[in-house]
């Protein structure tokens, strides 16, 4: 472990926080994946929530949309308004999944 880390780690460590420094920094980055694998949850769980559907749903209804969507100007900003969306439903999907395989390499 190289100096600065165990420069901070030691001070939880010493105020028996955790038991040695690899315990801290084990524990901590458990917490951290943990903590961002529920952050990217709470991101789907909010699309979910305003559109009815999972990503996979919203992914066709989008498509099927894109292919009717009239010459219509006020439809076209909100069709893209759903297209950001979508993309930031996408990342935190894919984001979630990475950290999700992190977690399962540290077991």
């Amino acid at each position: 472990m190289s100096q600065n880390l165990a420069e901070i780690v030691n001070p939880l460590v010493e105020k028996g926080l955790f038991e040695n420094a690899e315990t801290a920094v084990k524990d901590l980055m458990a917490d951290y994946i943990l903590n961002q694998i529920e952050r990217h949850r709470k991101i789907i769980r909010k699309f979910e929530k305003k559109y009815g559907m999972n990503y996979l749903q919203f992914s066709k209804y989008l498509k099927e949309r894109a292919q009717k969507l009239p010459s219509n100007t006020s439809l076209h900003k909100n069709f893209m308004l759903e297209e950001e969306d979508a993309l930031d439903w996408k990342i935190a999907a894919e984001m979630m999944q990475s950290w999700l395989g992190l977690g399962k390499k540290g077991k």
